[in-house]
């Protein structure tokens, strides 16, 4: 695995972009709200002998101070840890389980005046055939086949996925108080850091997208998201440039959250 990609400054984190791959960019945004960029993005790849990946994405909690150091603490320490178990063989499912862990102390270890802040996570290793995603909170990953199919690889720990899962439609659960309250997260007073883990392995060739609420708030259904991605790779299909279009797309929806979009290429063996 090549090194993962340092953090920018705190100035540069207005928008910055990162290309480990070719075939592998993600790019994260202050957006048009906030005075901070809260979400953090660590990437890593391994070019030869086949491609491999490692994407994390973190949030902070931003009713929790220091929410920017927090979700750089985070996504660092799972990325190095994926990264260094990917070289020694461990199963998927352990190492995603060991690096929230390992991520959850290095948030309560860079404490803001002697508080832990607090942040969501999502991590996800691409092999050749095989996708591997954790998360805790409510940033997604999706899988978006050549085929057109577009997948949620991930469950929000939200409200409006406990509505959601006791039979409410998700327009109205999304819609209703507190929707957005996180149920799960790193940190500050987390009682269960253990993410939810699921695996794909796709038959075809196609494109992994992992991103944080501000740009997934403003097309929540798999459906929708198809339809931007397939907006935004259709003038370049350049991860880098699919990243940036996306990350433009949510600011010309308002920009009201911080936008991190990671985009890798995946085909199959």
């Amino acid at each position: 695995m090549t090194s993962p990609d340092g953090q920018p400054s705190r100035s540069d984190r207005a928008h910055y972009v990162r290309t480990p791959a070719p075939w592998l960019a993600g790019c994260s945004d202050i957006g048009l709200k906030h005075r901070t960029n809260q979400d953090a993005m660590c990437l890593a790849a391994r070019r030869e002998p086949e491609r491999v990946a490692v994407i994390v994405l973190a949030d902070g909690v931003s009713t929790a101070l220091g929410a920017e150091v927090a979700s750089v603490a985070a996504s660092e320490a799972a990325c190095s840890h994926l990264t260094s178990r990917l070289n020694d063989g461990t199963a998927l499912n352990i190492a995603l389980v060991q690096a929230f862990s390992i991520a959850n102390d290095a948030v309560l270890e860079v404490a803001h005046g002697g508080e832990p802040s607090a942040c969501t996570l999502v991590a996800v290793v691409m092999e050749p055939g095989q996708i591997a995603v954790g998360s805790v909170g409510d940033s997604r990953a999706y899988w978006i086949g050549d085929d057109k199919s577009c997948q949620l690889l991930t469950t929000d720990d939200s409200m409006a996925q406990a509505r959601i899962m006791l039979g409410m439609s998700r327009i109205d659960a999304e819609q209703s108080s507190q929707a957005h309250s996180i149920t799960k997260w790193l940190g500050r007073d987390a009682t269960d850091v253990t993410p939810s883990v699921t695996t794909l392995q796709p038959t075809g060739n196609g494109w992994l997208l992992v991103c944080t609420d501000g740009l997934w708030n403003y097309a929540s259904s798999p459906e929708e998201m198809f339809h931007i991605f397939a907006g935004a790779s259709e003038a370049d299909r350049d991860p880098a440039a699919i990243a940036e279009a996306l990350t433009q797309w949510a600011l010309g929806q308002g920009g009201r959250d911080n936008i991190t979009v990671a985009v890798a290429r995946h085909e199959t063996p």
